[in-house]
């Protein structure tokens, strides 16, 4: 009976880590992607995104959500996004597949 609930909450423990674990891991790692000049911004902000891999449909969609898409920056993988909210830029920091979130001009 004791190894029966030993194997559930395993179990569980494993269904809890494939959903909220890239969350936990984004939360835990955040401060060291998003740029120094970038914390405690008050008003929206144009930012570049960098990712480490070339990004795929998915990947603009999905930054897209955060601020309004103005194209790539010198490369593919740095993505241009302007009026970037406070907020929304602690949720791009907490993206663990962003590699940084830099200033914009």
């Amino acid at each position: 009976m004791r190894a029966a609930r030993i194997r559930l909450l395993i179990g569980v423990l494993l269904i809890a880590l494939v959903l909220f674990g890239q969350d936990l891991v984004g939360m835990a790692t955040a401060a060291h992607r998003l740029d120094p000049s970038l914390r405690g911004a008050s008003e929206p902000r144009t930012v570049i995104v960098v990712l480490d891999f070339n990004p795929e449909r998915f990947h603009n969609e999905r930054l897209a959500r955060y601020g309004v898409f103005a194209g790539r920056d010198k490369a593919v993988n740095r993505i241009r996004l302007r009026q970037v909210t406070p907020e929304n830029l602690a949720r791009l920091g907490r993206l663990v597949w962003v590699a940084r979130v830099e200033p914009g001009k």
